[in-house]
């Protein structure tokens, strides 16, 4: 008499492998990437307040880019195989816009591969910031609890 597990067995088998990676590997990708956005996020905090601190001592805020004349050190990264670094992590490139004509300061954080996606952060002069994610709806609606685009997160 022979031993094993006849085709239809190992079918079955299969076929529950695949149902769960089919529910599993998003739930996870989500994860990782609300995870990984977090870096983003705390960053984008501590920006903030980095110039809002500057204006409030020059009466404008500081130029485009300038993260020099800021009282924090804000991280570069520097690709492999490169000998460029630039603002930002591993995970996301930043860019501001501001400076002395400028009625608000704005800091984006663009997702440097994988889904493509902008958290963004806009300072206005009397203090009120609004906070706003842009590219993959449903990405953005995951890493912000549903509040993509109202700041509320």
């Amino acid at each position: 008499m022979k031993k094993g597990f006849t085709l239809i067995e190992l079918l079955v088998v299969v076929l529950i492998i695949g149902i769960l990676s089919a529910i599993a590997l998003p739930q996870y990708t989500t994860a990782v990437e609300k995870a990984r956005s977090s870096e983003a996020i705390t960053l984008m905090g501590t920006l903030r307040y980095a110039a809002e601190r500057y204006r409030l001592q020059t009466g404008y805020w500081p130029d485009s880019n300038d993260f020099e004349s800021l009282d924090i050190e804000m991280p570069k990264y520097t690709p492999t195989g490169s000998s460029t670094a630039s603002y930002g992590t591993k995970n996301f490139s930043l860019t501001t816009t501001g400076g002395k004509t400028a009625t608000n300061y704005v800091n984006t954080f663009t997702r440097r591969s994988g889904n493509v996606y902008n958290l963004i952060t806009t300072v206005n002069t009397d203090g009120t910031a609004k906070r706003t994610c842009t590219g993959d709806e449903a990405l953005c609606n995951a890493i912000t609890a549903g509040h993509a685009t109202d700041g509320e997160w």
